[in-house]
Protein backbone atom coordinates (compact mmCIF):
# COMPACT_ATOMS: atom_id res chain seq x y z
CA UNK A 1 0.00 0.00 0.00
CA UNK A 2 3.27 2.19 0.88
CA UNK A 3 4.42 1.43 -2.17
CA UNK A 4 1.16 2.58 -4.68
CA UNK A 5 0.38 5.57 -2.54
CA UNK A 6 4.44 7.04 -3.12
CA UNK A 7 3.74 5.84 -7.09
CA UNK A 8 0.72 8.16 -7.13
CA UNK A 9 2.53 10.70 -5.15
CA UNK A 10 5.14 10.79 -8.35
CA UNK A 11 2.80 10.98 -10.92
CA UNK A 12 0.76 13.60 -9.90
CA UNK A 13 4.36 15.68 -9.47
CA UNK A 14 5.04 14.70 -13.25
CA UNK A 15 1.73 15.63 -14.27
CA UNK A 16 2.09 19.39 -12.51
CA UNK A 17 5.82 19.34 -13.81
CA UNK A 18 3.96 19.08 -17.60
CA UNK A 19 1.17 21.49 -17.25
CA UNK A 20 3.86 24.27 -15.45
CA UNK A 21 6.30 23.69 -18.53
CA UNK A 22 3.34 24.24 -21.01
CA UNK A 23 1.91 27.10 -19.62
CA UNK A 24 5.91 28.57 -19.17
CA UNK A 25 6.03 27.92 -22.78
CA UNK A 26 2.57 29.35 -23.96
CA UNK A 27 3.78 32.65 -21.94
CA UNK A 28 7.40 32.85 -23.59
CA UNK A 29 5.27 33.13 -26.83
CA UNK A 30 2.48 35.48 -25.88
CA UNK A 31 4.48 38.49 -24.13
CA UNK A 32 6.35 39.14 -27.41
CA UNK A 33 3.11 39.38 -29.08
CA UNK A 34 1.47 41.52 -26.83
CA UNK A 35 4.18 43.93 -26.84
CA UNK A 36 4.12 44.60 -30.72
CA UNK A 37 0.33 44.68 -30.49
CA UNK A 38 -0.95 48.48 -30.85
CA UNK A 39 -3.11 49.43 -27.70
CA UNK A 40 -7.22 49.82 -28.44
CA UNK A 41 -6.42 53.89 -28.22
CA UNK A 42 -4.49 53.88 -31.08
CA UNK A 43 -6.58 51.97 -33.37
CA UNK A 44 -9.68 54.49 -32.69
CA UNK A 45 -7.23 57.51 -32.82
CA UNK A 46 -6.46 55.86 -36.34
CA UNK A 47 -9.73 55.37 -37.65
CA UNK A 48 -10.60 58.87 -36.57
CA UNK A 49 -7.96 60.26 -38.63
CA UNK A 50 -9.22 58.44 -41.38
CA UNK A 51 -11.73 60.70 -41.47
CA UNK A 52 -9.79 64.13 -42.03
CA UNK A 53 -9.79 65.40 -45.44
CA UNK A 54 -8.28 64.19 -48.29
CA UNK A 55 -5.00 66.13 -49.32
CA UNK A 56 -6.31 68.15 -52.47
CA UNK A 57 -5.03 67.16 -56.08
CA UNK A 58 -3.40 70.89 -56.33
CA UNK A 59 -0.96 71.44 -53.58
CA UNK A 60 -1.56 74.83 -51.64
CA UNK A 61 2.24 75.51 -52.32
CA UNK A 62 1.13 75.76 -55.80
CA UNK A 63 -0.58 78.76 -54.94
CA UNK A 64 1.97 80.51 -53.25
CA UNK A 65 0.79 83.86 -51.12
CA UNK A 66 -2.72 83.38 -52.80
CA UNK A 67 -3.18 80.25 -51.57
CA UNK A 68 -5.51 82.30 -49.00
CA UNK A 69 -7.56 84.56 -51.16
CA UNK A 70 -7.99 81.96 -53.43
CA UNK A 71 -11.79 81.99 -54.74
CA UNK A 72 -13.86 79.44 -55.99
CA UNK A 73 -14.47 79.12 -59.93
CA UNK A 74 -16.66 77.64 -61.94
CA UNK A 75 -15.95 73.50 -62.45
CA UNK A 76 -13.38 73.62 -59.56
CA UNK A 77 -13.20 70.09 -57.99
CA UNK A 78 -13.28 70.56 -54.08
CA UNK A 79 -12.85 67.94 -51.22
CA UNK A 80 -15.55 68.77 -48.72
CA UNK A 81 -15.55 67.39 -45.03
CA UNK A 82 -18.36 67.97 -42.62
CA UNK A 83 -17.87 66.19 -39.26
CA UNK A 84 -19.76 63.15 -38.56
CA UNK A 85 -22.01 63.42 -41.45
CA UNK A 86 -20.87 60.93 -44.03
CA UNK A 87 -23.33 61.68 -46.72
CA UNK A 88 -21.78 64.96 -47.43
CA UNK A 89 -18.09 64.22 -47.17
CA UNK A 90 -16.74 63.71 -50.29
CA UNK A 91 -15.72 65.50 -53.82
CA UNK A 92 -18.01 68.05 -55.68
CA UNK A 93 -17.77 69.82 -58.45
CA UNK A 94 -18.96 73.34 -59.17
CA UNK A 95 -21.29 73.89 -61.91
CA UNK A 96 -20.05 75.87 -64.72
CA UNK A 97 -22.77 78.33 -63.81
CA UNK A 98 -20.98 78.57 -60.44
CA UNK A 99 -23.55 76.50 -58.35
CA UNK A 100 -22.54 73.76 -55.76
CA UNK A 101 -25.31 70.94 -55.20
CA UNK A 102 -24.70 68.96 -51.85
CA UNK A 103 -26.80 66.38 -50.09
CA UNK A 104 -29.50 67.05 -47.43
CA UNK A 105 -29.75 71.14 -48.77
CA UNK A 106 -32.65 72.00 -50.27
CA UNK A 107 -31.33 74.09 -52.97
CA UNK A 108 -27.85 75.14 -54.59
CA UNK A 109 -25.57 77.17 -53.79
CA UNK A 110 -24.02 80.30 -55.19
CA UNK A 111 -20.10 79.85 -54.38
CA UNK A 112 -18.32 81.32 -57.31
CA UNK A 113 -16.20 83.83 -56.05
CA UNK A 114 -15.82 83.08 -52.60
CA UNK A 115 -12.87 82.28 -51.16
CA UNK A 116 -12.47 78.85 -49.24
CA UNK A 117 -12.89 80.03 -45.90
CA UNK A 118 -15.92 81.79 -46.96
CA UNK A 119 -17.23 78.81 -48.37
CA UNK A 120 -17.24 76.66 -45.11
CA UNK A 121 -18.70 79.10 -42.98
CA UNK A 122 -21.11 79.37 -45.53
CA UNK A 123 -22.14 75.57 -45.94
CA UNK A 124 -21.92 75.40 -42.10
CA UNK A 125 -24.42 78.14 -41.91
CA UNK A 126 -27.11 76.49 -44.39
CA UNK A 127 -27.27 73.18 -42.51
CA UNK A 128 -27.50 75.20 -39.35
CA UNK A 129 -30.13 77.25 -41.44
CA UNK A 130 -31.79 74.38 -42.07
CA UNK A 131 -31.78 73.30 -38.87
CA UNK A 132 -29.41 70.39 -39.06
CA UNK A 133 -26.55 71.09 -37.35
CA UNK A 134 -26.31 73.45 -34.84
CA UNK A 135 -22.42 73.68 -34.77
CA UNK A 136 -21.26 72.16 -38.16
CA UNK A 137 -17.53 71.66 -38.59
CA UNK A 138 -16.68 72.25 -42.28
CA UNK A 139 -13.29 72.19 -44.16
CA UNK A 140 -13.35 73.14 -48.23
CA UNK A 141 -9.87 72.30 -50.01
CA UNK A 142 -9.55 72.47 -53.42
CA UNK A 143 -8.50 69.71 -55.76
CA UNK A 144 -8.47 70.46 -58.99
CA UNK A 145 -8.85 73.79 -60.97
CA UNK A 146 -9.04 74.63 -64.58
CA UNK A 147 -6.03 77.33 -64.83
CA UNK A 148 -7.32 80.36 -62.92
CA UNK A 149 -6.10 83.52 -65.50
CA UNK A 150 -6.92 87.12 -66.23
CA UNK A 151 -6.38 87.95 -70.08
CA UNK A 152 -4.58 91.10 -70.91
CA UNK A 153 -4.51 92.77 -74.45
CA UNK A 154 -4.41 95.37 -76.41
CA UNK A 155 -1.71 97.94 -75.81
CA UNK A 156 0.53 96.85 -73.08
CA UNK A 157 4.70 95.41 -73.38
CA UNK A 158 3.31 91.71 -72.84
CA UNK A 159 0.25 91.12 -73.77
CA UNK A 160 -0.83 87.56 -72.96
CA UNK A 161 -2.96 85.56 -69.86
CA UNK A 162 -1.52 85.33 -66.75
CA UNK A 163 -2.04 83.09 -63.89
CA UNK A 164 -4.34 84.48 -60.78
CA UNK A 165 -5.79 82.82 -57.82
CA UNK A 166 -7.63 85.43 -56.41
CA UNK A 167 -8.19 89.01 -56.41
CA UNK A 168 -5.61 90.89 -57.73
CA UNK A 169 -4.84 94.57 -57.86
CA UNK A 170 -5.36 95.76 -61.85
CA UNK A 171 -1.94 97.38 -61.79
CA UNK A 172 -0.14 94.38 -60.43
CA UNK A 173 -1.12 92.85 -63.35
CA UNK A 174 -0.24 95.87 -65.93
CA UNK A 175 3.02 95.22 -64.35
CA UNK A 176 3.20 91.50 -65.22
CA UNK A 177 2.54 92.77 -68.52
CA UNK A 178 5.37 95.09 -68.67
CA UNK A 179 3.03 98.09 -68.35
CA UNK A 180 1.69 100.35 -71.33
CA UNK A 181 3.03 100.27 -74.71
CA UNK A 182 4.51 103.54 -76.05
CA UNK A 183 1.39 103.79 -78.74
CA UNK A 184 -0.99 103.47 -75.51
CA UNK A 185 -4.03 105.57 -74.53
CA UNK A 186 -5.30 106.79 -71.46
CA UNK A 187 -8.22 104.39 -71.21
CA UNK A 188 -8.73 100.34 -70.08
CA UNK A 189 -11.97 98.54 -71.19
CA UNK A 190 -12.63 95.45 -68.02
CA UNK A 191 -14.79 92.85 -68.99
CA UNK A 192 -15.47 91.52 -65.63
CA UNK A 193 -16.07 87.23 -65.79
CA UNK A 194 -18.51 85.55 -63.62
CA UNK A 195 -16.78 85.36 -60.62
CA UNK A 196 -15.82 89.10 -60.99
CA UNK A 197 -19.79 89.88 -61.89
CA UNK A 198 -20.79 88.25 -58.28
CA UNK A 199 -18.17 89.77 -56.28
CA UNK A 200 -19.27 93.54 -57.83
CA UNK A 201 -22.98 92.33 -57.22
CA UNK A 202 -22.26 91.68 -53.19
CA UNK A 203 -25.14 90.02 -51.82
CA UNK A 204 -27.07 89.84 -54.69
CA UNK A 205 -24.84 87.86 -56.97
CA UNK A 206 -27.56 85.09 -57.36
CA UNK A 207 -29.17 87.81 -59.17
CA UNK A 208 -26.16 87.85 -61.39
CA UNK A 209 -27.07 84.43 -63.23
CA UNK A 210 -30.57 85.37 -64.01
CA UNK A 211 -28.81 88.29 -66.04
CA UNK A 212 -27.67 87.34 -68.57
CA UNK A 213 -25.85 90.93 -69.71
CA UNK A 214 -24.12 90.49 -66.91
CA UNK A 215 -21.84 88.09 -67.93
CA UNK A 216 -20.49 90.83 -70.30
CA UNK A 217 -20.19 93.86 -67.76
CA UNK A 218 -17.69 96.04 -68.42
CA UNK A 219 -16.14 98.77 -67.01
CA UNK A 220 -13.57 101.90 -68.45
CA UNK A 221 -10.55 102.51 -66.18
CA UNK A 222 -8.04 105.39 -66.50
CA UNK A 223 -4.89 103.11 -66.77
CA UNK A 224 -2.30 105.92 -67.67
CA UNK A 225 -3.34 107.80 -64.18
CA UNK A 226 -2.97 104.60 -62.79
CA UNK A 227 0.71 103.89 -63.86
CA UNK A 228 1.85 107.22 -64.06
CA UNK A 229 -0.12 108.96 -60.80
CA UNK A 230 -0.45 105.72 -58.66
CA UNK A 231 -4.33 106.69 -58.66
CA UNK A 232 -5.84 104.17 -56.19
CA UNK A 233 -8.94 104.77 -57.19
CA UNK A 234 -8.74 103.41 -60.46
CA UNK A 235 -6.64 100.50 -59.17
CA UNK A 236 -9.99 97.84 -59.24
CA UNK A 237 -9.30 94.30 -58.46
CA UNK A 238 -9.62 92.15 -61.04
CA UNK A 239 -10.78 88.00 -60.86
CA UNK A 240 -10.50 84.99 -62.53
CA UNK A 241 -12.00 85.46 -66.00
CA UNK A 242 -11.75 88.91 -66.11
CA UNK A 243 -10.15 90.43 -69.21
CA UNK A 244 -7.91 94.00 -69.92
CA UNK A 245 -7.53 95.89 -73.30
CA UNK A 246 -5.71 98.53 -73.03
CA UNK A 247 -7.11 100.77 -75.70
CA UNK A 248 -4.41 101.91 -78.65
CA UNK A 249 -4.41 105.89 -78.76
CA UNK A 250 -6.09 107.42 -81.90
CA UNK A 251 -3.67 109.13 -84.24
CA UNK A 252 -3.71 111.87 -86.58
CA UNK A 253 -1.17 111.90 -89.22
CA UNK A 254 1.46 114.91 -90.29
CA UNK A 255 3.24 114.70 -93.75
CA UNK A 256 4.93 116.65 -96.35
CA UNK A 257 7.22 119.23 -95.92
CA UNK A 258 7.40 118.94 -91.82
CA UNK A 259 9.99 118.74 -90.06
CA UNK A 260 9.10 115.30 -88.23
CA UNK A 261 6.30 113.72 -90.49
CA UNK A 262 4.99 110.86 -88.89
CA UNK A 263 1.62 109.72 -87.01
CA UNK A 264 1.18 111.68 -83.49
CA UNK A 265 -0.95 109.99 -80.34
CA UNK A 266 -4.27 111.42 -79.21
CA UNK A 267 -3.74 110.00 -75.84
CA UNK A 268 -7.08 111.32 -74.43
CA UNK A 269 -10.40 110.41 -76.53
CA UNK A 270 -11.12 113.72 -75.14
CA UNK A 271 -8.24 115.95 -75.91
CA UNK A 272 -8.60 118.07 -78.76
CA UNK A 273 -6.00 117.80 -81.62
CA UNK A 274 -5.64 121.10 -83.89
CA UNK A 275 -3.80 121.46 -87.12
CA UNK A 276 -1.68 124.17 -85.45
CA UNK A 277 -1.05 121.95 -82.98
CA UNK A 278 -0.24 119.11 -84.90
CA UNK A 279 2.22 121.42 -86.81
CA UNK A 280 3.47 121.88 -83.38
CA UNK A 281 3.97 118.41 -82.64
CA UNK A 282 5.65 117.58 -86.01
CA UNK A 283 8.48 120.78 -85.52
CA UNK A 284 6.21 123.15 -87.65
CA UNK A 285 6.84 123.27 -91.44
CA UNK A 286 9.74 123.68 -93.19
CA UNK A 287 11.64 126.33 -95.48
CA UNK A 288 9.96 124.45 -98.64
CA UNK A 289 6.44 124.47 -97.97
CA UNK A 290 3.61 125.32 -99.83
CA UNK A 291 1.79 127.10 -96.46
CA UNK A 292 -1.38 128.02 -99.44
CA UNK A 293 -2.11 124.29 -100.18
CA UNK A 294 -2.39 123.02 -96.65
CA UNK A 295 -5.20 120.54 -96.72
CA UNK A 296 -6.93 118.29 -94.05
CA UNK A 297 -7.42 114.55 -95.79
CA UNK A 298 -10.29 112.99 -93.93
CA UNK A 299 -12.18 109.70 -94.51
CA UNK A 300 -15.54 110.24 -95.85
CA UNK A 301 -17.97 107.50 -94.75
CA UNK A 302 -20.16 107.64 -97.59
CA UNK A 303 -17.29 107.86 -100.25
CA UNK A 304 -16.26 103.89 -101.12
CA UNK A 305 -12.84 102.36 -101.00
CA UNK A 306 -11.72 104.20 -98.29
CA UNK A 307 -11.36 107.32 -100.56
CA UNK A 308 -10.43 110.62 -98.00
CA UNK A 309 -12.26 114.11 -98.40
CA UNK A 310 -10.07 117.36 -98.92
CA UNK A 311 -10.53 120.48 -96.75
CA UNK A 312 -8.42 122.91 -97.30
CA UNK A 313 -6.90 125.02 -94.63
CA UNK A 314 -5.64 128.50 -94.48
CA UNK A 315 -2.97 128.84 -92.02
CA UNK A 316 -2.13 132.13 -92.48
CA UNK A 317 -5.67 133.08 -91.17
CA UNK A 318 -5.72 130.80 -88.77
CA UNK A 319 -1.61 132.35 -87.16
CA UNK A 320 -3.72 136.30 -87.48
CA UNK A 321 -6.98 135.00 -85.85
CA UNK A 322 -8.75 135.53 -88.38
CA UNK A 323 -10.17 131.98 -88.80
CA UNK A 324 -10.77 128.94 -85.68
CA UNK A 325 -8.31 126.48 -85.87
CA UNK A 326 -9.61 123.78 -87.30
CA UNK A 327 -9.75 120.51 -85.26
CA UNK A 328 -8.65 117.43 -86.16
CA UNK A 329 -10.49 113.77 -85.72
CA UNK A 330 -8.68 110.57 -85.35
CA UNK A 331 -7.02 109.32 -88.33
CA UNK A 332 -7.00 112.40 -90.40
CA UNK A 333 -3.96 113.37 -91.86
CA UNK A 334 -2.81 116.72 -92.05
CA UNK A 335 -0.73 117.08 -95.49
CA UNK A 336 1.69 120.08 -96.24
CA UNK A 337 3.27 119.99 -100.07
CA UNK A 338 6.21 121.21 -101.14
CA UNK A 339 6.66 124.28 -103.28
CA UNK A 340 8.53 122.69 -106.53
CA UNK A 341 10.18 125.99 -107.06
CA UNK A 342 11.67 126.95 -103.61
CA UNK A 343 12.87 123.34 -103.74
CA UNK A 344 14.87 123.96 -106.53
CA UNK A 345 15.99 126.42 -104.88
CA UNK A 346 17.02 124.55 -101.98
CA UNK A 347 18.75 122.35 -103.77
CA UNK A 348 20.83 124.70 -106.24
CA UNK A 349 21.61 126.82 -102.50
CA UNK A 350 22.99 123.33 -101.49
CA UNK A 351 25.24 122.72 -104.51
CA UNK A 352 27.09 125.74 -103.84
CA UNK A 353 25.85 127.89 -106.85
CA UNK A 354 24.71 130.94 -106.07
CA UNK A 355 21.79 132.69 -108.02
CA UNK A 356 24.25 136.08 -108.75
CA UNK A 357 26.61 133.36 -109.92
CA UNK A 358 24.67 131.36 -111.98
CA UNK A 359 23.21 134.70 -114.07
CA UNK A 360 26.58 135.96 -114.51
CA UNK A 361 27.76 132.42 -116.40
CA UNK A 362 24.98 132.90 -118.59
CA UNK A 363 25.76 136.10 -119.55
CA UNK A 364 29.21 134.77 -120.11
CA UNK A 365 28.07 132.01 -122.19
CA UNK A 366 25.61 134.53 -124.79
CA UNK A 367 28.53 136.30 -125.03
Amino acid sequence: MVGEAAKRRKTRRAVKARWFGLIVCLLAGWIPALAQEPPVAAGVESVSASKEPAAPAMPTEALGRHAVDYTVSPEDLLDIYLLDVPEVTRTYRVSSNGFLTLPLLPEPIAVAGLTLNELSSLIAKKFRDAGMLNNAQVTVSLKETRLHTVIVSGSVKRPQVYPVYGPTRLLDILIQAGGLADEAGNEAIIARGLVGARAQAGEGGQAVEADPSAREQTLTVNVRKLVEAGDDKTNILLYPGDRVTVQRAELVYVLGAVARPGGYTIKDPREQITVLKALAMAGDMTGVAKRSRVAVLRKDPAVPEGKRQEIAVNIKAMLHGQLADVKLQADDILYVPESSSLKAMRQALATGIGAGTAITTGLIVYH
